[in-house]
């Protein structure tokens, strides 16, 4: 058997009635791992094998030009590890050649890092107005994922006590298409509070909404497609007001909006999750709590909310280390000018 007909039985067998997200990226690992030794027998497949893959993978994957991030890496490893283990179950072969994959990983492999959005986007959010402005509003300001946005409906937001609800997420069940499913990513509800100055405009996005969706197609739920081009509109939308601000600045004639010539990219774009990972960014910078900040984002295991925390502290210990080393330096500079 090679690994190509062994890896789809283990696929068939093992992803019955997975999420469709999680059975896109296995079979995009699956892919990965074929391109090196698909058309090999598996009895034939040993450990350095596996290990070369990983670190031809770390140099260069060819989906995105770049080398791999070490999130992928061990998503990689992981699934080829479960295959070989699978073979070994059913006494295909008799010893697992990827059982120690994971350690293999190379330390130099890039990390996948998300940042929140600078002060400047973040009034860009407030003053820009667009379809797409009410779910970024509840991302950067009370940390909802998308799928927990999509599915929200105006029900769920109390805003006489200023909390939300948030008891539903959008799952992708096809190639366009979303399901409403109770429960969040880690299976439970939560409550999150609405910050007082944010309460106004959702009472009058309320007052003119047409569906019972708080974001919404034409009062109907989003799919996978309408949302891409809406995020990619507003996205659009926020780096074109700041292209005819700085050239009223200049006092230069800006393009029209769908010059065929392109707008130049201002540099302020961002990713959905940049909006989330800001609203943890707030929660750090206000002092809450590791515990009440696992609970207000909805993360399942505080370790994830703690490794935020982290890598925060860090950024801004460096942050004040460098103001610390500035004021030394003048401090230095006014003595050795006595």
């Amino acid at each position: 058997m090679t690994f190509k007909e062994l890896a789809e039985l283990w696929y068939t067998t093992h992803c019955f009635g997975l999420s469709y997200n999680w059975m896109k990226q296995v079979s995009s690992n699956i892919n990965h791992l074929c391109r090196f030794f698909g058309n090999d027998e598996i009895s034939e497949i040993k450990p350095y094998r596996v290990e070369e893959v990983l670190n031809s993978l770390s140099r260069y994957n060819p989906n995105t030009k770049k080398g791999a991030s070490k999130r992928l890496l061990k998503a990689i490893s992981n699934t080829v590890n479960q295959i070989f283990e699978f073979a070994v179950e059913n006494d295909m072969i008799v010893k697992n050649p990827a059982c120690k994959a994971y350690k293999v990983i190379p330390k130099n492999a890039p990390t996948k890092t998300v940042t929140s959005i600078t002060e400047y986007q973040r009034e860009l959010v407030m003053m820009i107005d667009h379809p797409a402005k009410i779910a970024a509003i509840l991302m950067m300001f009370m940390g909802l994922r998308t799928g927990e946005v999509l599915s929200l409906k105006w029900n769920d937001i109390d805003l006489n006590e200023l909390v939300i609800n948030v008891r539903t997420s959008c799952e992708r069940v096809a190639s366009n298409k979303y399901s409403i499913k109770f429960g969040t990513k880690n299976g439970k509800c939560r409550k999150v509070s609405i910050p007082s100055s944010v309460a106004e405009y959702l009472e009058r996005q309320k007052l003119n909404s047409i569906s019972e969706l708080v974001v919404n197609k034409d009062g109907r739920l989003h799919t996978p497609t309408t949302w891409k081009r809406t995020w990619k509109s507003y996205q659009f939308s926020l780096n074109y007001a700041v292209y005819k601000e700085r050239c009223k600045k200049l006092g230069v004639e800006p393009k029209n909006k769908y010059s065929p010539t392109g707008i130049p990219d201002m540099n302020v774009r961002f990713n959905a999750h940049q909006l989330r990972h800001t609203f943890a960014t707030m929660l750090y910078l206000s002092g809450v709590d590791v515990l009440t900040a696992q609970e207000l984002l909805g993360h399942a295991d505080a370790k994830t909310t703690l490794n935020i925390y982290t890598d925060l502290d860090k950024k801004f210990k460096k942050i004040n280390i460098i103001k610390f080393d500035h004021y030394i330096q003048n401090e230095l500079l006014k003595v050795s000018s006595l």
